[in-house]
């Protein structure tokens, strides 16, 4: 079926053809006067009172959220941060002892970066605190960096590593929480020096394809970890890679002394969790002003239920064990060389997690923070609750998803939520002793199953970029078959692998005109275009750097011909040997029914295609000494051939960098042009002449 033109009316051009230079001349195109390095300098380093001012109160968010505040806005702030502490108090539990700290240490986590964060942070939507996948990380660190002592430790100076983390003595404990608080110092640091150095715009180097391939791996990593206490089981601590592997091998040798009572607790949690909050709460989300919070209601009354049935002493079943009561006295981090390669890598996945989080909640309610703000609001989060044995912070999707959709206007939501863990801190965490620790699993591994759900993803990234695709492979099994860590170190390196590849294999393609119509289409991609005859328009659709300088001139030559085998003086030297051929020696002369070989000069001789090249430089974004040398080199090449080369649509930055360079002595005068209409007048103007 033929498809028809569309029903409009014909777009008429009326225009007169110009060369580059003349359009510059006659429209009196004005360059702004070159600004002196030492005023620039002083531009960039003076500034007024009033400007420090300025710069001050832009790292206070909280100052112009109260100067505007609206008391149309209290009821949405109080709803969500009420909201969110329901979640934030179970959550901080369960990722307490993720962490491989107790979860008081969870607590503690979920309260002071709350606290900052409404000071510098500039998102009402994120929820900073516990995130399962941060606490992997620290369980991952402090196992990797603190060995647990024996009970002749102190008289006989001996470490062993066997042991559960859930019976871990209090000198044990205390020093892998101040270690993980060391980390959160580094953390904070870093993600500080970051945010002053305005380098927020880094996150744009890591695909979505890797933070979805790692979010999905760290699901898997989080769900493994808590499988054993799920079971009431005990298994080695086990590190290296194929840890996963290795993780499931011992849960099946150990699975014959799995704690009934566990088991039993752990399938009515999940019965229970996955009723309410993929059924209930996702049918009736827009009927209920809130959603049912479950984590909260679960804890109570399995708190309740373990407290009078005594299901510790009669079945064994783990509990939380002591909460201590009131804040932490404040303390310096034990901080170590070993752990700051694991705190480098902590901080930049809490900045991918967090900004992804925001650019969804940007996207949906249409406000738009500043990327660097929010690192200095990561990094003064982290680096103040380091001094009060917190692990490192982040948001956790649940938390931020609650806040969206109750309605949070302003980063006062957060003053409820703290008001609210205080609270608990101080009065209501010793309540929970009893609390089973099958119960805070089963809550782990319900928060991040959706995560998995991201696998349904990869028949959308096969169909859209094959790349994107092996980064998301490469991601994820290298995370789930060797280790955690190298889903991040293999992930960016195929990021980094994937974005060199693909600007080398840019389409690279010869243009003709439509034979109805004024347009310039792909020859290998159209029918029905009039080939104009001795001119070749080329396009290669990627920038012209070291790495596609070689095959730009490659498939440009192979479309054009080699200039280099067609020179002028080697067509000469073919003329003349041609002239010089007797009637029994040419080169049509049969011997024994076979062609005699062309000599040496013919041999080199092919025969051009064009007579005027014009290259589209649109593609151009970014040109390098590779590049300039490679267009230089054509430019001569084509001219000692006979040949006239043509460039057209070149960006503000290639004419720049043309009239900056030695490329502007090959291009002669009439070879720049601004489109290919005006190239294709001049050459039919040449080929009349």
């Amino acid at each position: 079926m033929t498809a028809e033109p569309p029903d409009v009316s014909p777009v008429t051009l009326v225009r007169y053809p110009h060369t580059q230079a003349h359009l510059e001349v006659l429209y009196k195109r004005a360059d702004p006067p070159p600004v002196p390095l030492s005023q620039r300098i002083r531009s960039r380093c003076s500034c007024s009172a009033k400007d420090v001012g300025n710069f001050l109160l832009s790292l206070l968010p909280i100052v112009s959220v109260i100067r505007n505040y609206k008391l149309s806005c209290f009821m949405g702030d109080i709803l969500s941060g009420v909201s969110s502490a329901c979640l934030h108090f179970p959550q901080g539990l369960a990722f307490g002892l993720l962490a491989s700290l107790a979860p008081s240490y969870g607590l503690y986590t979920s309260f002071f970066p709350v606290v900052i964060y409404v000071i510098f942070g500039s998102s009402q939507h994120l929820s900073v605190g516990t995130n399962a996948v941060i606490a992997l990380f620290t369980s991952d660190l402090v196992r990797e960096n603190v060995v647990k002592p024996t009970l002749n430790s102190i008289g006989n100076i001996t470490n062993s590593s066997s042991g559960s983390d859930d019976s871990l003595d209090d000198l044990y404990l205390l020093e892998k929480a101040s270690l993980a608080s060391g980390a959160t110092f580094l953390v904070g640091v870093i993600l500080l020096a970051l945010g002053l150095a305005r380098l927020g715009f880094l996150t744009s180097y890591l695909s979505s394809s890797f933070v979805s391939a790692f979010t999905s791996t760290a699901a898997i990593h989080i769900i493994s970890s808590q499988v054993p206490k799920a079971l009431g089981v005990k298994i080695p601590p086990i590190s290296g890679a194929g840890k996963l592997i290795l993780v499931y091998i011992e849960i099946f040798k150990a699975i014959t002394t799995a704690n009934v009572c566990s088991v039993v607790t752990s399938i009515i949690c999940i019965i229970i969790l996955v009723f309410v909050k993929d059924f209930i709460n996702e049918k009736y989300k827009d009927k209920m002003k809130m959603p049912v919070p479950i984590d909260l209601i679960l804890v109570i009354l399995a708190t309740i239920i373990s407290h009078f049935t005594f299901l510790n002493d009669r079945f064994g079943m783990a509990v939380v064990g002591d909460i201590p009561v009131g804040l932490p006295a404040p303390a310096f981090p034990t901080i170590r060389p070993s752990i700051i390669g694991n705190s480098v890598i902590i901080a930049v996945v809490i900045f991918v997690l967090n900004i992804s989080m925001i650019r969804i909640c940007e996207i949906k309610h249409g406000y738009q923070v500043s990327s660097d703000q929010e690192l200095i609001a990561y990094g003064t989060s982290n680096l103040f609750s380091s001094f009060f044995w917190c692990f490192p912070s982040c948001t956790a999707p649940p938390r931020t998803v609650i806040l969206s959709t109750m309605g949070a206007k302003t980063t006062i939501n957060g003053v409820l939520t703290a008001i609210i863990l205080l609270l608990i801190l101080l009065v209501l965490g010793q309540y929970f002793t009893s609390l089973p620790v099958p119960v805070l699993a089963i809550m782990v591994i319900i928060a991040v199953k959706n995560l998995l759900t991201q696998l349904k993803q990869l028949p959308d990234i096969w169909r859209i970029n094959k790349y994107d695709l092996v980064i998301w492979l490469g991601t994820f099994l290298s995370g789930v078959l060797i280790d955690f860590p190298f889903a991040i170190y293999i992930g960016v390196l195929l990021c980094l692998l994937t974005v060199v590849i693909q600007s080398q294999r840019g389409k690279s393609y010869q243009m003709s005109k439509l034979k109805k119509e004024e347009l310039y289409l792909d020859n290998s991609s159209y029918s029905d275009l009039a080939h104009l005859p001795d001119v070749t328009v080329f396009k290669m659709e990627s920038s012209l750097y070291f790495a596609t300088t070689e095959s730009f001139r490659s498939r440009l030559y192979q479309i054009t011909g080699d200039p280099r085998k067609n020179t002028k003086e080697v067509q000469e030297l073919v003329l003349n040997d041609l002239n010089n051929e007797s009637d029994t020696d040419g080169l049509e002369k049969q011997q024994n029914g076979e062609r005699l070989p062309k000599n040496e000069n013919q041999e080199r001789a092919q025969t051009m295609t064009s007579t005027h090249v014009i290259i589209d430089c649109s593609s151009f974004n970014y040109v390098d000494m590779s590049g300039i040398s490679m267009l230089t080199q054509i430019c001569n090449e084509f001219e000692r051939a006979g040949v006239t080369i043509m460039f057209v649509r070149c960006t503000r930055y290639m004419l720049d960098i043309i009239n900056r360079s030695a490329l502007k002595k090959a291009i002669k005068e009439g070879q720049l042009y601004p489109d290919i209409m005006d190239a294709i007048q001049a050459t039919k103007r040449m080929l009349k002449m």
